[in-house]
């Protein structure tokens, strides 16, 4: 019934954002985009809320996310769920975080599509385009500089068992060509356990989710500079992974 409730609540909400951001966009959309910088991780909370006191989710979040991370930077985590988004947005809200994300996701995906479009994250095609998906990128990396900071999940798509995939540098290389900012690596855990609507169907109560900051990783803006930083990341966060998975 708990579960019942909490699906009915956040789909509610999400229909009222997408009804809400669509009236705002089509009248001013600089004035949407001031908008949503200032309440998407309130937004974030709230789903957040939703999901711990009705359904039962543990969420257990590394305080150094509020405290120590570096604005701006570039977050670089591993990705199990669209939980991941929520909770970065909830755990980092001084920051002006930009998700690189497939395209797909930008129709179709209430409230969800709406803030990708009105903030402007990079929503690349996959399957082609590659000089559009790079200037995106670029345009990512141009924006550190009013204080943007861009997230990217390297391992490129969602990992459905939580085991950390190999890192790909390539479009951290492309933001960083033009980003004078550290890289700051994430692990989060945990999420791979809701990822699908049967698995929040059949409740979320035996779940814990984690993400814990692993480290900040500095380079000098050369490609093996970057490539450094990125492998030293992807080693923290496949390390944090491993022990949260021994002490379970």
């Amino acid at each position: 019934m708990r579960t019942a409730v909490m699906l009915t609540t956040v789909t509610a909400l999400l229909l009222w954002w997408d009804v809400r951001l669509k009236a705002m966009q089509a009248a001013c959309r600089p004035a949407a985009r001031r908008h949503l910088d200032r309440t998407v991780s309130g937004m974030a909370h709230s789903l957040l809320v939703l999901a711990r006191h009705y359904g039962g989710l543990s969420v257990d979040l590394d305080r150094r996310l509020v405290s120590d991370v570096p604005s701006p930077t570039l977050i670089c985590a591993n990705h199990q769920s669209v939980a991941d988004i929520v909770v970065l947005m909830d755990a980092l809200r001084a920051h002006r975080l930009r998700f690189v994300a497939k395209q797909e996701l930008s129709r179709g995906f209430p409230a969800v599509s709406e803030v990708l479009r009105i903030q402007r994250h990079a929503l690349i095609n996959r399957r082609g385009d590659y000089r559009r998906g790079a200037e995106e990128l670029r345009r990512l990396g141009r924006e550190t500089r009013q204080g943007v900071s861009p997230v990217v999940f390297p391992e490129g798509t969602r990992s459905r068992t939580g085991e950390v995939h190999e890192f790909r540098a390539g479009g951290i290389r492309t933001i960083l060509g033009g980003a004078n900012v550290p890289i700051t690596a994430v692990a989060v855990d945990g999420g791979y356990r809701f990822a699908s609507f049967a698995d929040i169907t059949g409740g979320l109560s035996s779940i814990q989710y984690r993400a814990r900051l692993v480290g900040i990783f500095h380079h000098d803006g050369t490609k093996q500079g970057i490539l450094d930083a990125v492998e030293q990341a992807e080693s923290a966060v496949r390390t944090q992974i491993e022990r949260w998975r021994a002490n379970r």
